[in-house]
């Protein structure tokens, strides 16, 4: 995900999460608040303590499976492998060379991270009111695992991450839209974007809510203004199927096929200093919130190193992403991701690259029947790239919201989650042309 500026966040609009208690989380409220069952439970009972100290590595036998307290791995790791406990605490939400390491790892060993949401607010999402994106505390944006140290890294070498296994700790996800983030927001390097909220429609971009009271008709249409919240659900631990969506405005049902990934990979950066999270590659080719969903399980992701140790974080967990997460949030969640790490010695990368098990790993979830529905294909054409992705994603909301009945919210919500933008082509002089594609097959 990617967001923008902080907003104060007023009182008596908080929403307290149970992991955001600066107080260490005792064992029964863990297991309260997750609702485990008896035998979940129990297995859960002696590893409290240990949990408490993960941020200095603990040894986690099941770490094949992401979520430790519930089940352990069918084929756990040669060799076992440790958690760092970034769920139970924010380990840190800036990038910076000077972070020391919450644990030192070696080549080839599992290394089970326990990561929050996005946007940090956790639980709190199943009861955020679209008047609450606008006071969401984003200096708080990207609780990130880590950093952690692996031998034998150092500048001028590339650290190869591969992706174990990627599954969510709970059982809900949700989208956020506001007027200032995303494709059509206020917050752009765009000289016009200040007046986006003039030419967009105003549920997308608009900072003023609501109804206008000299609109003429009186009776005109205004759904609720810019902010919206999209809570979707699936199954703890499930890492493939599907994700079900009923709009928030409308009712209308669809499934959403998952493919869990990390937003946010990265090493510490090349130059000292403090960073933001937001930008990608904010200092050198470090990674960070590159929102790539094809970096999935069994994908292996290279990184140049920049410090000694490399000092690798991860966070940002995605249950499903359309190419362009054009609303700015993917299907946000708590989620686990376990890696195993190797040093490839005195190579040079300008910036990250990977090889990864798929172009577009969410097809995999589409069944046959869903397949021969096709895929909605809208277009945008002209000289600018960034204005034909504005160009085809709106062409894409307004056939959604013709042909399925969806509200602006919902169709912009689903074109973040299950719409690729792509880039056709850039060498007919003078228009280029941007694609989005939805499938048809999702709706119900």
């Amino acid at each position: 995900m990617g967001v923008g500026v902080a907003r104060p966040q007023p009182v008596g609009r908080c929403a307290v999460c149970f992991i955001h208690s600066d107080s260490a989380v005792s064992r029964r409220t863990f297991i309260e608040q997750f609702s485990l069952g008896a035998a979940a439970a129990a297995a859960v009972a002696g590893i409290g303590s240990r949990l408490a100290a993960a941020g200095e590595g603990v040894t986690a036998p099941g770490v094949g499976r992401p979520d430790i307290v519930v089940a352990e791995a069918a084929n756990p790791p040669a060799g076992g492998g440790r958690t760092i406990d970034g769920f139970s605490k924010v380990l840190h939400n800036r990038w910076n060379q000077d972070i020391p390491a919450v644990a030192k790892v070696r080549e080839g060993e599992a290394v089970q991270f326990l990561c929050r949401d996005a946007l940090d607010i956790g639980t709190a999402a199943r009861t955020l009111r679209p008047d609450g994106v606008l006071t969401l505390d984003l200096g708080k944006v990207h609780p990130l695992t880590g950093p952690v140290e692996i031998e034998g890294a150092k500048p001028g070498d590339i650290l190869e991450v591969e992706i174990v296994d990627v599954a969510p700790l709970v059982d809900f996800g949700y989208v956020v839209i506001g007027p200032a983030l995303g494709l059509f927001g206020g917050l752009r390097p765009d000289v016009l974007a200040a007046f986006h909220q003039f030419t967009e429609a105003s549920e997308l971009s608009d900072p003023s809510p609501g109804k206008v009271p000299g609109a003429i008709p009186a009776d005109q249409p205004f759904n609720s203004g810019a902010p919206f919240v999209q809570i979707f659900t699936f199954n703890k631990g499930q890492n493939t199927g599907f994700a079900t969506f009923e709009g928030k405005d409308t009712g209308r049902k669809a499934k959403i096929p998952i493919a869990p990934f990390m937003g946010v990979y990265g090493v510490a950066p090349l130059r000292k200093g403090m960073y933001r999270t937001v930008p990608p590659n904010v200092s050198g080719g470090m990674g960070g919130n590159t929102d790539i969903k094809q970096f999935v399980k069994g994908s292996k992701i290279q990184y140049p190193v920049f410090a000694d140790g490399a000092k690798f974080s991860v966070g940002d967990g995605h249950m499903a992403q359309g190419d362009g997460e054009v609303c700015v949030t993917a299907i946000e969640t708590l989620m686990a991701v376990t890696c195993r790490f190797k040093v490839i010695k005195d190579t040079i990368i300008e910036s990250p690259r990977a090889i990864v098990p798929a172009a577009n790993p969410s097809d995999f979830g589409l069944t046959k029947d869903m397949l021969a529905k096709g895929f909605y294909h809208t277009t945008g054409v002209g000289p600018d790239l960034m204005d034909d992705a504005k160009q085809a994603v709106r062409a894409m909301i307004d056939w959604l919201v013709r042909d399925q009945g969806l509200s602006l919210h919902e169709a912009y919500a689903i074109c973040s989650v299950a719409g690729d933008l792509k880039i056709s082509e850039v060498v007919d002089i003078p228009n280029w042309v941007v694609s989005m594609t939805v499938p048809r097959g999702i709706f119900d």
